[in-house]
């Protein structure tokens, strides 16, 4: 995702596409940019969270890490292809990292189990369970009540 927004950014900065000014000047590209920057920090604090959680519970807070995974992997696809977008048909040339982004990018919801069988394997039984606490992953175990 950084690698993309970096590279979409770098474009947006410096080429003008044909008219006067670079084309970070276009509130469409200027949009992608913010869309694309959003979604990567949102992944990023979201791994953060999930990787502090799971060290303070000493490996048995795992909600966190399934959503970062879903989430990230899915959202990475989302910025891949919003950077390509911003750089338009310039992305798919072999100058470009765009092509392997993509590539890699699409591997991810797939790898390891896939997000549905995440989503249904683990995140699901664990909302099942009657003693899961909705609040516990934002604010630590014990303080729903």
């Amino acid at each position: 995702m950084r690698a993309a927004f970096e590279d979409a950014l770098a474009f947006a900065k410096r080429e003008g596409c044909g008219g006067p000014h670079p084309v970070i000047h276009n509130q469409s590209v200027a949009d992608r940019l913010i869309e694309m920057k959003m979604k990567l920090e949102t992944a990023r604090f979201l791994t953060w969270k999930a990787a502090s959680a799971f060290d303070v519970s000493q490996g048995e807070a795992a909600e966190g890490c399934w959503m970062a995974k879903v989430y990230a992997s899915e959202a990475s696809m989302e910025v891949v292809l919003l950077g390509m977008a911003v750089v338009g048909m310039e992305s798919y040339s072999e100058r470009q990292r765009f092509p392997r982004l993509l590539r890699d990018a699409a591997c991810l919801p797939l790898f390891d189990g896939g997000n549905v069988g995440v989503r249904r394997r683990e995140l699901q039984r664990l909302f099942e369970s009657e003693s899961y606490d909705p609040l516990a992953f934002a604010y630590g175990a014990g303080t729903s009540e």
